[in-house]
């Protein structure tokens, strides 16, 4: 596979979960209880934060050889949508909110 075309692939997927993942903070900002989910709400923080790195990494540090990295990213990516999928359905009235 060419090493360009994964990272773009790659960096498109993590900007539809970046988006999934700022659907769930607005979402959780607009409930009354916002300030009992201050935690919930550093947790999801954190999963854009750490997707901006990832998207950032790949749109300037794409390698030619980037078997190493692949199973990093692949096993993050997976990770971040499970948990985005979790909020989606456990947290979030109706489930998939946008996107």
């Amino acid at each position: 596979m060419d090493p360009k075309y994964y990272c773009d692939a790659v960096q498109s997927e993590l900007t539809g979960l970046k988006a999934r993942a700022y659907d769930i903070v607005r979402h959780l900002e607009k409930m009354k209880n916002k300030d009992q989910l201050a935690p919930q709400l550093k947790e999801v923080y954190a999963m854009v934060d750490d997707l901006n790195v990832t998207i950032d990494r790949l749109r300037s540090e794409c390698p030619v050889d980037f078997s190493s990295q692949r199973s990093e990213i692949e096993k993050k990516k997976i990770a971040l949508l499970a948990k985005i999928d979790w909020w989606d359905q456990e947290h979030i009235a109706g489930g998939y909110v946008g996107g």
